[in-house]
Formats: structure tokens, C-alpha cells, sequence
């Protein structure tokens, strides 16, 4: 149960960084993400699911590079 609220936790994180993505503050935007997908990563982890965990990583990747840009 703790697991699956991990997950929507981390869903959420993901959309309120596409509203600060909308509303042009892409450095909050990025931190977000990152956080949600550390959050994805750890539930991934426990669900054994290693595509998303990759894309996760990927992810974060990407949005520390964009933090770096800014």
C-alpha cells in the first residue's frame, strides 16, 4: 500500500512540474521532475519494472543537463 501512494506521489510531482512548465519557470519545473522521478525510480525498484527506471534515469539526466543550461 505504502508503495502504490509512492507511485501517485510521484505522479504528481510529474504534473505539478508540467504546471511550472507551463507557467515558464523551468528551473522549478525541472527540480520537480527530478524529484518525481527519484520518487518513480524507488517504486520502480520495487515493482521490478526496469524500463521505467531506465527512462527515469533518463529523465533526471536530461533535466539536471536543462538546470545546468539555465
Amino acid at each position: 500500500m505504502l508503495i502504490e501512494i509512492l507511485g501517485w506521489i510521484s505522479t504528481s510531482l510529474v504534473l505539478v512540474g508540467y504546471f511550472y512548465n507551463a507557467k515558464g519557470r523551468q528551473r522549478v519545473a525541472m527540480s520537480t521532475w527530478i524529484i518525481g522521478d527519484l520518487g518513480w525510480i524507488t517504486y520502480d525498484i520495487f515493482i521490478a519494472n526496469i524500463s521505467h527506471l531506465i527512462l527515469s534515469l533518463i529523465i533526471i539526466c536530461i533535466n539536471v543537463y536543462g538546470i545546468y543550461r539555465i
